[in-house]
């Protein structure tokens, strides 16, 4: 018999599942992520029973802290699964973190110190020949298929579940939990054809054009529903997004970037729209610390062999009064010289910190600018996830003349995305909605009443 238990799911943040399989005797779970809610969530954290339920396993979907956010609070027995990259991410910001003086100092370095621990922390074995993630057999009575998602996250998973059922005639009851997903990413299209090849299990077969062929069927899909709550936003790719950054780049090259330091996609697109804008020349990238460049790193070294996209190579922290020498030059120049003479992209925090790199600036013809691609959420008084310093940041920065511009998409699946994932997995049994504040819009989707009466 297999239960599933989805803890905080109507919320955007903080969603944890319990899958809990049992055979005669036998009783074992795994769970996914377990991580913080977010600033104004309606329901404080969830705090499991360890011992009462214990776990086998913890996986975790990517590395954003509201899936891994309460990392620190599992038992340390428990081993955890994750991507690498994902682990490389989290190592990079722990240990930055880690040099804060006093106690909050220490939970980072405790932390970083768990991440890098190789006997509790596992992460997926690429196979280059069947092109996906081994399976994980090491917890009794389950098997888990990691597979590869397009999210805001770089190296996020959805993954599925095989766990052993003795009152299914196949033996197993199979359920597929989404994690954090999108379409509109660079890596999107790819989703569906992901479901259809490797979840159906449709490359096990000879007849792989017979569409009258089931395959694997799914029992349970858990899917993420963020967009439920904000159908009316137009949500761009990231190409676009790209695109649209390099024509505002080709006439602004004094510009600055509020960009996650984990949001590959996004920074993948501006970087390369100022080296587009910048040709024939390299447009140079500068990063507010040597923790963002770090990140860059991180990032080129995973990804850049998969495409260009994603190598950042003229990347360099920002110091306006370092003394830089060329063969070519009479004279050395100051940094903040070769930026007023050749544009830059420079990405900063909206802190005060940042402030004098922009100030250094205000006395160019070409004016410098800000490019704000975070969510708007943050800069709204009536909405519970504001921020008022970065509010007043940005807004410190208008009145001294500095444009700003809003340019971000969204890291989660629209409502036609959800539509086609859905059924492209086709659930038999039940859909189970999280990571959502308004369930009850599941209903509203273009599904067929079928398949809605399925929807928990």
């Amino acid at each position: 018999m297999t239960t599933v238990d989805v803890y905080q799911r109507n919320q955007i943040g903080g969603c944890i599942t319990v899958i809990t399989a049992s055979k005669g005797n036998e009783i074992h779970r795994i769970m996914i992520d377990y991580g913080e809610s977010l600033p104004g969530s309606h329901e404080s954290d969830f705090s499991y029973p360890w011992e009462e339920e214990p776990v086998d396993a913890v996986f975790f979907t990517h590395y954003h802290g509201d899936h891994v956010g309460r990392i620190m609070e599992i038992p340390e027995h428990i081993p955890l699964y994750m991507g690498k990259t994902a682990r490389q991410v989290m190592q990079n910001i722990h240990k930055h973190l880690s040099y804060i003086e006093g106690s909050e100092g220490e939970l980072h370095k405790k932390e970083y110190e768990l991440l890098m621990d190789d006997t509790r922390v596992h992460t997926f074995q690429y196979n280059s020949l069947e092109r996906c993630y081994d399976s994980v057999k090491d917890i009794p009575l389950f098997t888990i298929e990691p597979y590869s998602v397009d999210h805001s996250a770089y190296d996020a998973y959805m993954y599925l579940i095989e766990a052993e059922d003795d009152t299914k005639e196949t033996g197993k009851k199979v359920i597929v939990h989404t994690g954090d997903f999108r379409g509109h990413g660079r890596r999107g299209k790819a989703m569906l054809k992901v479901i259809d090849y490797y979840i159906h299990e449709n490359r096990k077969s000879v007849t792989y054009n017979d569409k009258n062929r089931r395959g694997r069927e799914v029992d349970i899909l858990i899917t993420e529903g963020t967009m439920m709550s904000r159908l009316t936003e137009h949500v761009k790719t990231e190409l676009q997004m790209q695109i649209e950054a390099m024509e505002y780049l080709r006439e602004h090259r004094h510009a600055f970037l509020i960009c996650s330091s984990t949001n590959l996609d996004s920074l993948a697109g501006f970087y390369q729209a100022w080296q587009n804008v910048s040709l024939p020349y390299r447009g140079y990238m500068y990063t507010y610390s040597k923790y963002y460049k770090e990140q860059l790193k991180t990032f080129s070294d995973a990804a850049g062999g998969f495409s260009d996209v994603y190598i950042f190579d003229h990347v360099f922290c920002l110091d306006l009064e370092k003394k830089l020498t060329k063969d070519t030059w009479d004279e050395p120049k100051m940094q903040k010289e070769l930026m007023k003479e050749n544009g830059f992209l420079a990405v900063i925090k909206p802190e005060p910190f940042c402030e004098k790199y922009i100030d250094a600036f205000l006395d160019c013809e070409d004016k410098p600018v800000i490019i704000y691609s975070m969510w708007d959420g943050y800069l709204d008084p009536n909405h519970k996830a504001y921020n008022k310093e970065w509010d007043e940041f940005l807004q410190a920065q208008e009145k001294k003349g500095v444009e700003i511009k809003h340019l971000h998409t969204s890291g989660h699946a629209t409502k036609q995305m959800l539509e086609d994932v859905i059924k492209a997995i086709n659930p038999q049994e039940a859909i189970i909605p999280m990571h959502t504040e308004c369930p009850e819009e599941f209903l509203k989707l273009d599904l067929g009443e079928e398949m809605k009466s399925r929807i928990k």
